[in-house]
């Protein structure tokens, strides 16, 4: 959009006397971005984030120090002249500074909006009564932001088993699909076979590895576990601008059986059995011997 001028009228009224402020409003296309009610303008300092800036005004016109502001943003430009219906349609925006003397450059960050959007932004000013003045130009910025998630986990394997654990082995997937690197895993186990619907519900592990860069092998030792009893493993992992993956496969993991039988603690004579006569049971046994013969 090419730059162009226009001037613009701010009002400021109070009781008996109602002075006019003439602006000029310089419209930056290549920032996508308007000068307000003495330059308002918004600039993107990281994701989801929206700073806009403006030259405080006055109490009286553009004398003295006015009492509040009220900032509001929406996502569809004001249609024709009809600022009033966009203005009521519009959210207001918090955390506004109070206003500062004629001149000062006042700010604002406008956090939790949606990365590669485009908002527009109006002001407006209140004095003590409270008088408010006109709207202030439209302040126009599309939010930067990265909306590519890392790429999903598809080779999540068992690779071994003790009573109380598995081990498991992944490719690591990248920051934006498969370039780069991500931040951080989430891996959860459950007795039950894990889906998207039930992965609120199964059990996340604690102490899991950080990423590592797109395409290298990571393994990771799940404990806790409770011999002779199958379970379904799974991750997701999730970029620094919070983007999630999806889920990966699911392998099983059984672990085996090593719980032995108690040791018997109890063991006694049959007291109706009688006493047994160790010379008699060896005569026996030579006789069984010489028979054999």
């Amino acid at each position: 959009m090419p730059i162009t001028q226009r001037i613009v009228a701010f009002r400021s009224r109070r009781s008996g006397h109602a002075p006019t402020h003439t602006l000029l409003v310089a419209i930056l296309g290549a920032l996508g971005a308007l000068i307000s009610p003495h330059a308002a303008l918004a600039q993107t300092p990281a994701d989801s984030t929206v700073t806009v800036r403006w030259t405080a005004t006055g109490d009286d016109g553009s004398t003295g120090t006015a009492t509040s502001y009220n900032l509001r943003y929406r996502t569809v430009g004001v249609v024709g002249t009809d600022t009033l219906s966009w203005w009521n349609a519009a959210t207001s925006a918090t955390g506004l500074p109070i206003p500062h003397a004629p001149g000062t450059t006042d700010s604002v960050s406008v956090r939790g909006l949606i990365p590669l959007t485009t908002y527009y932004f109006v002001i407006r000013v209140a004095d003590e009564v409270p008088n408010w003045s006109g709207f202030s130009n439209l302040a126009v910025k599309t939010t930067s932001g990265d909306l590519t998630a890392p790429a999903t986990v598809a080779d999540l394997t068992v690779t071994a088993t003790t009573g109380t654990s598995a081990t498991i082995r992944w490719t690591a997937p990248g920051d934006d699909g498969t370039t780069g690197t991500a931040t951080s895993y989430d891996i959860r186990y459950s007795t039950s076979a894990i889906t998207t619907g039930n992965w609120a519900t199964a059990t996340a592990v604690t102490g899991e590895p950080a990423p590592t860069a797109a395409g290298t092998q990571q393994t990771f030792t799940v404990g806790g576990l409770t011999p002779s009893r199958t379970y379904y493993i799974g991750i997701k992992t999730t970029d620094d601008a919070g983007n999630v993956s999806g889920l990966s496969n699911i392998p099983a993991a059984t672990t085996p059986d090593t719980v032995p039988p108690a040791p018997v603690r109890d063991l006694s004579m049959d007291p109706d059995s009688g006493a047994v006569d160790p010379i008699v049971v060896a005569s026996l046994n030579e006789r069984v011997a010489s028979d054999a013969l």
